[in-house]
């Protein structure tokens, strides 16, 4: 594309992402159930990350944003399995927006969480190391 003038081209917007949780590395199987037209169909993937609010996975054939599927998480003691609805998707990963986790649900994904926090200490002990001192001199 040939531009005559530099200023004719749209500078791009810093790129700043607010989570509201973090987000934990962890790569665990996962079994997702989605609803079609011909009836519930089964597929496999492996998470990405995870928090108590959603996760992303890379699944065999990704599922179309909106839709709602059910994710079972292998986690080590017991599988959890939980709702959600798929927030963006493409080849390369799959996002999630879980709904109101059951009890059981919930304590699963902490304890794992809990796990992941432990590792993630012991692999970059400097980052928990010195917390930052907002207002103190």
């Amino acid at each position: 594309m040939f531009v005559e003038d530099r200023e004719a081209l749209a500078r791009a917007r810093d790129y700043n992402v607010r989570r509201r949780e973090p987000r934990y590395f962890s790569s665990i199987p996962v079994t997702l159930e989605r609803f079609l037209r011909f009836g519930p169909f089964l597929t496999r993937g492996v998470s990405l990350d995870i928090c108590m609010r959603g996760m992303s996975a890379l699944v065999c054939g990704a599922p179309r944003v909106g839709e709602t599927v059910v994710i079972e998480l292998t986690l080590p003691g017991a599988p959890v399995g939980m709702l959600a609805t798929v927030r963006h998707s493409n080849d390369a990963k799959t996002g999630f927006e879980f709904y109101p986790l059951s009890p059981g649900a919930q304590s699963g994904i902490q304890d794992w969480i809990k796990e992941l926090r432990k590792h993630e200490e012991a692999l970059f002990p400097c980052a928990y190391a010195f917390p930052a001192k907002v207002g103190h001199d």
